[in-house]
């Protein structure tokens, strides 16, 4: 009996460290998938206020390379920047740029195939300051 008593607590230390493990597993997934969410959300926030303060720079200052840099003066992440090619300020003052967020997760950045999905591209826009 006391063979088998034995027995059961490995089954049931066993099923134990499959749970714990499979509860780990989901927690790293569901870590990483709010983590990319949260940044894409909060690069659209960014980018809209990178194009008002480029937006309120065009309009004091006239000038494409002074809004560019308000735009990028205006982000504080580090992780974020202000892409050139999408930067854009039409004829009436209104700004549209994009933004590139890179997303630091618990395990998709350093996988290769997932890493695409780690890297958020956010289009801001605004219309001109008024004086």
């Amino acid at each position: 009996m006391s063979s088998n008593g034995r027995d059961s607590g490995s089954i049931v230390l066993g099923w134990l460290t499959k749970l714990m493990v499979i509860l780990l597993l989901s927690g790293v997934v569901l870590f990483d998938f709010v983590s990319v969410g949260v940044a894409h959300m909060s690069a659209s926030d960014d980018a809209n206020t990178a194009a008002q303060a480029a937006a309120c720079d065009w309009t004091h200052q006239h000038s494409v390379q002074s809004a560019y840099d308000a735009a990028v003066s205006a982000i504080s992440s580090p992780a974020e920047r202000v892409l050139v090619r999408g930067f854009q300020i039409d004829n009436d003052g209104s700004v549209h740029l994009l933004l590139r967020r890179d997303v630091t997760t618990l395990v998709a950045y350093r996988i290769g195939p997932l890493k695409k999905y780690t890297v958020a591209i956010a289009h801001g826009e605004a219309v001109p300051c008024t004086l």
